[in-house]
């Protein structure tokens, strides 16, 4: 699948940059929202499918603050990220955050993902991860 292939590319690029991708974004352009304690912008490692549906909207909510976990923020911070994933989780949107020290977690700096979808559950799925190959049916 030549999007995935794409996607890995970009997220391989990414990954072997010098220092946190989202602190070196923090000031960029891209935000759908800025607010005092985070922001979200669109995910530039886009997300195919979840959970066998295809994925229309991929976001990440993602702190300021070079954090590990969200137990390192203030109050203040938590709350504010909390009423953006409620806002988007009313949307449609799922939520979904690897745990610190999980394995297949891409950067270190605590983000959210944030993932709308076409509702269209597949039957099922075959993926290789080498040639990175993706079959819905």
């Amino acid at each position: 699948m030549n999007h995935l292939r794409k996607t890995r590319l970009v997220y391989n690029s990414r990954k072997s940059s010098k220092g946190c991708p989202f602190c070196a974004d923090a000031t960029g352009e891209r935000k759908v929202i800025k607010n005092k304690h985070s922001y979200v912008v669109p995910n530039l490692t886009k997300y195919d499918f979840w959970e066998l549906y295809r994925v229309t909207d991929h976001l990440l909510l993602i702190p300021y603050k070079h954090v590990k976990h969200l137990g390192e923020l203030g109050k203040e911070a938590k709350l504010e990220i909390v009423n953006i994933i409620s806002d988007y989780e009313s949307k449609g949107y799922s939520v979904y955050a690897r745990g610190q020290g999980f394995k297949s977690r891409s950067v270190e700096h605590q983000h959210t993902h944030l993932i709308k979808t076409d509702n269209k559950k597949s039957r099922g799925a075959f993926f290789l991860e080498k040639p990175y190959f993706l079959a819905r049916f």
